[in-house]
């Protein structure tokens, strides 16, 4: 059995990502592994639809086996979104290759990576910092050993993830093959669409205008569950009302919480985010950060994951069931109150984090305990 997977967020699942699958199946396997982002995102954001209806989706589509990429991992950066993904596959002891979307090919990533390894300073990143520059900025200005054209590499959104994979990859030892599926069409973030594709946040930004978007996706009705805005009072009040200390998050930079409190005043987290983004500090980083506050995601909690990870069905067909039962993690989640009940110590406590997150996430339409209550989807 030869098994492929993908880590993704399927913010909202498109044709692009129907075409990822079905590519693999052709080239490789039919066998298929989906780690998949749960109710809230990257972005520092809620899904556009719940965690269940998209692994649902995604199954329908051609996936074997969608798990839960965990909360804590899911809303973090690049490096700890891949690394948390990437540590769930390398558990499983049985995943041969791992797929992802990029605007150029592996092997320019690997040896660009090669080159960073080698060269990097980290006296000069904090140089940059110390004057003001974001992290992201720092970093870039410090790899002036690098020509224009490989600048111009890392400042591509999919190349970025690419390169942390393939980092993790390295890191773990793993046996597991980066490949790479070149981006045809449209781009991470591009505002327009091409024939049958179009950029999830394309996507995302016309179903919030509420515009037709039945020819980006495959068969299903893609209906806006949630949005940021919905937090906007309770992380206000969360702000208020407890003594926080901001240096347990991990997109804290010093001097943010004083930005944030002097702007508490703004209608929205649009407005409030408009006000605490700097040169210094991006727009996601802020978002990320106040979503870390929200949902109570510490950084020392993060670190200690690593060592215990655990996979959580969220859908499957038949070979999917086949993947599952063959993996060598140790920590296998079919039912979730099953499990929960008999788990302890840092496991419960990142379970206990998700319980959290889709309570908040689905507080407005009062669907409270849904991991409890939901059932695995088997296709």
């Amino acid at each position: 059995m030869k098994i492929a997977s993908i880590i993704a967020e399927y913010n909202p699942f498109h044709n692009g990502h129907a075409y990822q699958i079905q590519k693999i199946k052709n080239e490789y396997s039919d066998y298929i592994v989906v780690i998949m982002s749960g109710n809230f995102v990257q972005r520092g954001e809620p899904a556009i639809m719940n965690k269940f209806e998209r692994a649902k989706i995604a199954v329908n589509n051609g996936a074997s086996l969608v798990l839960e990429l965990p909360l804590i991992y899911s809303t973090s950066n690049a490096e700890i979104f891949a690394h948390g993904g990437i540590n769930i596959l390398n558990s499983m002891g049985i995943v041969h290759r791992l797929y992802f979307g990029c605007e150029d090919n592996s092997i320019i990533l690997k040896n660009l990576l090669k080159k960073i390894k080698e060269n990097l300073n980290d006296f000069k990143i904090k140089k940059f910092l110390d004057e003001g520059n974001s992290f992201i900025k720092s970093r870039e200005l410090a790899m002036d050993f690098l020509s224009q054209e490989e600048k111009e590499i890392l400042k591509k959104p999919n190349n970025i993830l690419a390169l942390e994979y393939i980092k993790s990859l390295e890191k773990l030892n793993s046996r597991i093959k980066p490949c790479s599926i070149e981006r045809k069409n449209v781009n991470h973030n591009d505002d327009f669409s091409i024939g049958k594709f179009a950029s999830a946040s394309y996507i995302r930004s016309l179903c919030y205008n509420k515009e037709d978007v039945s020819n980006f996706i495959p068969h299903y009705e893609l209906k806006p569950e949630n949005n940021l805005e919905n937090y906007f009072e309770i992380f206000k009040y969360k702000i208020i009302s407890e003594e926080i200390n901001f240096k347990n998050y991990f997109d804290y930079e010093v001097g943010l919480e004083n930005r944030i409190l002097e702007n508490l005043d703004s209608k929205n987290f649009e407005e409030l985010i408009e006000k605490v983004h700097s040169k210094r500090h991006s727009k996601s980083r802020i978002k990320r950060l106040m979503l870390e506050i929200l949902l109570d995601i510490k950084k020392d909690e993060i670190k200690k994951s690593f060592e215990e990870p655990y996979t959580r069905v969220l859908a499957c067909d038949e070979r999917g069931i086949e993947i599952f039962k063959k993996s060598k993690n140790k920590n296998k989640i079919y039912s979730f109150k099953s499990f929960y009940d008999k788990s302890n110590g840092t496991i419960k406590k990142m379970l206990e984090k998700e319980i959290l997150a889709s309570n908040i996430y689905n507080i407005k339409n009062g669907k409270i305990n849904r991991d409890f209550t939901t059932e695995v989807y088997k296709k």
